[in-house]
Parts: C-alpha cells; structure tokens; sequence
C-alpha cells in the first residue's frame, strides 16, 4: 500500500523526497492509523495547490492518508522551531521517496 502512495504522489507531484512520520514511520501504526507524508518540493509557488492535486489523486486508495507539502526553504526555516511539524516529521521521520 505504501509504494501505492508513494507512487500516486510522485504523478502528480515529482517531489525531491517524500518522508513518512508519525505513527507509521514509528512502527506503532494500528488498524485506524493514517499515513503522515512530508512532501518536499523546490519552487512550488502555492503548496495548497499541490497538496490539493495529491490528495485528488489519492481517490480510491482505500487508505487515509494526510499530506504536508514543504519547500526546503520551509524546512530550514522551521526545522528545529518547537511546536513545528517539521520538527518530529524530520526527526522520527523516514524517507520513502527521493528522487
């Protein structure tokens, strides 16, 4: 299922990498979990835009799954703010996807 996500988010999206977090990169997932994806993504003028399309081409996959798009400006701009979400996503985090 995860290289289903993973495929369907480099369609629409062609990210630099994608990393799972959460429950699921933490191996605690259960049967109600969803899937944490940090995108990443150079030059994206409008990351709502982005996450919009990722999310449309998600449609029939049976799976939730909730999507964060991020530039690599956004990351080290934010990284290591408390109270972040990039913060644990790129600690606990795992990259499933780079290109």
């Amino acid at each position: 299922m995860l290289d289903e996500v993973v495929r369907r988010v480099v369609e629409v999206a062609q990210p630099d990498r994608i990393i799972l977090f959460g429950s699921a990169a933490r191996g605690e997932a259960g049967p109600e979990s969803d899937l944490d994806l940090l995108v990443i993504k150079r030059d994206v003028p409008h990351r709502g835009r982005l996450a919009e399309k990722i999310y449309l081409n998600f449609f029939g996959l049976g799976v939730a799954v909730d999507v964060l798009v991020a530039t690599p400006e956004d990351i080290e701009r934010f990284r290591d703010k408390i109270g972040s979400v990039f913060r644990p996503a790129l600690r606990e985090g795992r990259i499933i996807y780079a290109a």
